[in-house]
């Protein structure tokens, strides 16, 4: 049986650095990190396409609606191709999709803030606060695209970088107990 002084405690540690930095990175260039950004939405959509079009294929046979999936697989492929041909149209559906998905956070936000109301709990009016920011910010999100631009950029970073710092923490502390 291995002894805990034979962890790799480093391996989290440089995980957790590049992580780090790759965060720093996408944030300090953020038109360039957005550009990448919805050329990978672009490509997600495409590939999401591409394994509905398949699953459909595959499984025509066995499920009554397979129709749907590829109807679907189709409209997705073709939308995800036109989005990396054309990556100024992926840029703008991004920043529609992140807009309109904050929106409708923010709208159930509110109806679930006026559910706990009804149930009599404590602080509804917090989760209603949130919801009415959330709705706000979505409008900003969506009439000036400098907002949405960075908002999607940090948005992303900021996981990542939380990510490497625990990453980063788990590491030196595997590294403490192996020492122990």
């Amino acid at each position: 049986m291995k002894t805990l002084s034979n962890l790799k405690w480093w391996m989290p540690v440089l995980v957790g650095i590049l992580l780090s930095i790759s965060a720093i990175y996408i944030m300090s260039r953020p038109v360039t990190s957005f550009v990448g950004l919805s050329v990978l939405f672009g490509f997600m959509i495409f590939i999401s396409g591409l394994l509905n079009l398949s699953f459909a294929l595959q499984n025509r046979k066995v499920l009554h609606d397979w129709m749907w999936y590829l109807v679907f697989g189709v409209i997705e492929a073709v939308l995800g191709g036109a989005l990396l041909m054309q990556p100024a149209l992926s840029m703008e559906a991004l920043i529609l999709f992140a807009g309109f998905w904050l929106l409708f956070v923010g709208l159930l936000r509110v109806s679930n803030a006026f559910l706990l109301e009804r149930l009599h709990a404590s602080f509804w009016w917090a989760l209603l606060l949130v919801g009415i920011l959330t709705i706000v910010f979505a409008f900003f999100v969506l009439i000036n695209p400098v907002v949405a631009v960075l908002s999607i950029v940090y948005l992303t970073a900021l996981p990542i970088l939380f990510a490497g710092i625990m990453s980063m923490y788990f590491g030196f502390a595997l590294r403490k107990l192996s020492l122990a």
